[in-house]
């Protein structure tokens, strides 16, 4: 609630007209695509028709060459390659692609993944993960979503003869590690046109590479894009490019998909609808919950696994995990917010909260529930190992904490991420003196719009207007995500049509209807979390920020109105 709108930019008229006429869409419709940066009929053509002559040469990628000459002696000479990741979702996902695709050309004895364990060993590269290595015979490790800034690790994996390809899509720092190969598009002498892949998109990039010389049908390579579009949609990258071409393919592949894991962790009455958002909402909590709570690698062990019965095991003990995961962060959210008031953090810049007993695989949870209450960006301690500190940190709309956290980086032992979100690590007796300077960073850095929650509209319609044609357009415009979202859309001076009623447990929800007043059609409009306004919504006109969302239910196909924020009109 009282969010700030801020409307996009007016588009020109001129170009609208254009691209209404070569499309052959309506005015509306085509403003929508303007104010996305699709301002032409080629831009359109790829918007809505990606297809796989959009995908790069994965050699365009620095090292490429490099990494697969190097996976190709390796199996050549039988050398035994472990799959390494993050024990996140874009992390397990970026293992299992990998791992499915080398199981078609190396023999199982050759090869393993490992997946490093949040607790004891932390984010990244450990060694712990070079010494199974090195006792269990592994000659290569392919890293995958980590390992750009791990510059010491793959030292030490180098006084072990243990060579390293890293695929990572982070942001590197000022040192390039000193592995065989480093795929990374954000290296700045990367020449690889789209910089925004997932890890497992970069992971898919080197089997691409690989696939030039042992030629697995095409059809076997893209199957294994399933996986990448829930790397794509369960860590938010950009939702454009070469991304959207690979989560467009990767749904269309995952509502069929043959990957028996996935299967059972998706209910079947949905799958044939899936959605980037059901995947984030639905299919990432519970991948994550293994990795947060336990161990990451039995959520690589479900996506890889042929055994009806183990695969079952797997889905059930993730069910509980993510049961437990819910219930620390609603437990850790609580405490937090107990503890911003306690020590009267409401007037700073920041939010930074410590607890020594919080679970380290539910603190970025945490943090971002503490942002819907302070709107700031917030870092949420815990301990880590050997006595140091570990934080999750998260960021509000457009400001840049990794950024003000790199100024701060003299205080950590590790650190990284990217603008959104990033983890760190830090002694104990570092930690009063990085809270001052970071509260000193932000404040100095941070600017008046972004302190604030605001929502970004794309434009005002009329109630008439959300017909047939606009849902067909809409659908056409997915799949969303960063840099594609659903439009913001906006209806003025609306009143509810006789209908309105609470939801969920406590009545937090509400569910009512508006009129069109051409067609004497009732629109569904649902408010999550503004049941505390029934009677606001009953006594007044409204003007109401919304998405439009899709609801199949056995069989059939209806359609809601998703308010995002409301303002009442006060009666003069």
């Amino acid at each position: 609630m009282s969010q700030k709108w801020i409307y996009k930019t007016e588009p020109d008229e001129e170009t609208v007209d254009g691209l209404s006429s070569s499309l052959g869409f309506g005015t509306f419709e085509s403003k929508l695509l303007v104010l996305r940066g699709i301002d032409n009929y080629q831009k359109a053509r790829e918007f809505f028709k990606p297809n796989l002559t959009d995908i790069h040469n994965p050699f365009l990628m620095a090292d490429m060459q490099k990494a697969v000459e190097r996976v190709a002696t390796a199996i050549e000479n039988g050398e035994k390659i472990m799959v390494y990741g993050d024990y996140d979702v874009d992390g397990t996902t970026a293992v299992a692609l990998t791992y499915l695709y080398l199981r078609k050309i190396v023999q199982k004895k050759y090869l393993d993944f490992y997946i490093p364990d949040r607790n004891s060993e932390g984010y990244g590269i450990s060694t712990e993960g070079i010494d199974f290595a090195k006792e269990n015979g592994f000659s290569l490790i392919i890293a995958l979503d980590c390992g750009i800034k791990s510059i010491d690790m793959i030292n030490y994996a180098k006084e072990k003869n243990i060579d390293f390809i890293i695929c990572d899509h982070h942001l590197p720092g000022d040192e390039i590690p000193a592995a065989v190969a480093v795929l990374d598009p954000k290296r700045s002498d990367c020449r690889y046109p789209f910089k925004e892949l997932s890890g497992c998109g970069v992971g898919f990039k080197l089997c691409q590479g690989l696939n030039t010389i042992y030629k697995i049908p095409e059809t076997e390579l893209f199957e294994l894009t399933d996986l990448l579009a829930i790397s794509i949609a369960a860590d938010i990258v950009s939702m454009t490019g070469e991304n959207r071409v690979l989560a467009k393919m990767g749904l269309k592949v995952l509502r069929k998909t043959r990957n028996l894991g996935l299967r059972l962790l998706i209910p079947e009455d949905k799958l044939s609808n899936f959605e980037i958002s059901n995947i984030v909402f639905e299919i990432a909590p519970k991948i994550n919950a293994a990795g947060r709570i336990s161990q990451g690698k039995a959520a690589v062990e479900l996506m890889v696994s042929d055994n009806l019965k183990h695969a079952q095991q797997i889905v059930g003990d993730i069910m509980n995990l993510n049961d437990e995961r819910r219930e620390l962060d609603m437990f850790s959210t609580e405490s937090a917010l107990k503890q911003i008031i306690e020590s009267q953090q409401e007037t700073k810049y920041t939010t930074i909260v410590y607890h020594p007993e919080w679970n380290k695989g539910v603190i970025g949870i945490v943090a971002s529930r503490l942002i819907e209450t302070y709107y700031k960006p917030t870092l949420v301690f815990t301990d880590g190992n050997n006595g140091e500190m570990v934080a999750s940190a998260r960021s509000v709309s457009d400001f840049d904490v990794h950024e003000a956290l790199d100024l701060c980086s003299e205080y950590f032992l590790k650190f990284g991420g990217h603008h959104a979100a990033a983890g760190l690590s830090m002694e104990k007796d570092k930690f009063e003196d990085f809270k001052i300077k970071f509260e000193k960073t932000v404040a100095e850095k941070i600017k008046d719009h972004q302190k604030e929650p605001s929502i970004t509209i794309d434009a005002d319609l009329q109630v008439d207007e959300i017909n047939r044609d606009f849902i067909n357009f809409h659908r056409k415009l997915a799949p969303f995500g960063p840099h594609n979202m659903k439009p913001n859309l906006v209806l003025r001076n609306q009143k509810i049509a006789g209908y309105l009623k609470t939801m969920g447990k406590d009545n937090n929800h509400l569910k009512f209807y508006i009129k069109q007043e051409s067609t004497g059609r009732n629109i569904e409009c649902v408010g999550f979390k503004l049941g505390q306004f029934a009677d606001d919504f009953r006594n007044k006109s409204f003007d109401i920020a919304f998405t439009l969302e899709e609801n199949h239910w056995k069989g059939n196909v209806t359609h809601y109105l998703n308010i995002r924020d409301v303002k009442f009109i006060e009666s003069e």
